[in-house]
């Protein structure tokens, strides 16, 4: 029998590339030193972006974002318990659950690294969690053990979201970042998903206690932002999906995101180049609208009539 601690950290992971792959079409790869950024379109269905069924896939991934598989399997009704550990707002656009949700699927399903721990299910007060890290992941990235911390914005405009999440990421590198990570991951290893074995959660414990920091930092981070020009796209008629799929490939790769990047992190952030960072973009025609859906599938009470 395979010893526990050599089975690789991919196969802790709840959520599959090709789930997401039916959802989204990957829409363009970029990279730097160490830096990627990937571009990916809510995949169409008939000439047009099928939103509800992403929808439908974050819906139905909400509880592996709230809870373990274990916890999912003993619970007789585990979507229910999902919604229970965690309110909604009224205003979804003040919601930041939507876009760490989505970070979540994503370093799961393209990275192959695990969740760390479901912070949904953390006793604390919802304002320190605020102040924390969109994620924390553990597994291997370019071969080399790996601390994932996440950060997830959803803004109207693409600029400003990228400038928030390197500013909110700056946080984990700035004054008193030490003792606020230390307390994080102390956090977290007193909570860690069940979706770990014994001996991963062991060797994460020794590994955060030590004196030397034996893994790399990765920061993964998703913009969800509004582009109107996705719209215009789709009233023009196609052959099949696949033709508008390359029509929105060639807008993004218009759209030079690595270019975005790159630029602000030169202003005040060129200090974060020395961790590996990469950036997830989803561009959506009503940012605000798309939000609001996804609240509504997964508290479809808060609807109103």
């Amino acid at each position: 029998m395979e010893n526990e601690i050599e089975v690789p950290w991919s196969e802790h992971t709840v959520i599959e590339e090709s789930e997401l792959l039916d959802n989204l079409s990957d829409a363009g790869e970029w990279g730097e030193d160490k830096i990627k950024a990937s571009s990916f379109i809510v995949s169409p269905s008939y000439g047009t972006l099928d939103y509800d069924g992403f929808v439908s896939f974050l819906r139905n991934k909400f509880m592996f974002f709230a809870l373990s598989e274990e916890e999912i399997q003993e619970s007789e009704r585990p979507h229910l318990e999902a919604q229970q550990l965690s309110d909604y707002k009224d205003d979804a656009k003040m919601d930041g659950k939507w876009g760490e949700l989505i970070l979540f699927t994503m370093v799961e399903g393209f990275l192959d690294i695990p969740m760390m721990s479901h912070k949904l299910g953390w006793k604390q007060n919802p304002t320190d969690q605020v102040k924390g890290s969109d994620g924390l992941f553990f597994g291997e990235y370019e071969g080399t053990p790996t601390l994932g911390i996440g950060e997830a914005k959803m803004y109207t405009d693409l600029d400003s979201g990228i400038e928030e999440a390197l500013d909110s990421t700056d946080r984990f590198h700035g004054e008193d970042s030490q003792l606020r990570n230390q307390h994080e991951l102390t956090v977290a290893m007193g909570n860690p998903s069940d979706n770990l074995s014994k001996e991963k959660i062991e060797l994460l414990s020794s590994l955060f206690t030590g004196e030397s920091q034996d893994y790399q930092m990765l920061h993964p981070i998703f913009v969800g932002y509004e582009d109107e020009e996705l719209e215009e796209f789709q009233t023009k008629p196609v052959e099949d999906d696949q033709e508008l799929v390359d029509q929105l490939q060639d807008h993004v790769e218009d759209t030079d995101l690595l270019s975005k990047v790159t630029d602000s992190l030169e202003d005040d952030y060129s200090h974060l180049r020395k961790h590996w960072l990469t950036f997830f973009f989803l561009p959506l025609e009503d940012k605000d609208r798309f939000v609001e859906n996804v609240k509504t599938a997964i508290y479809p009470w808060t609807t109103n009539h």
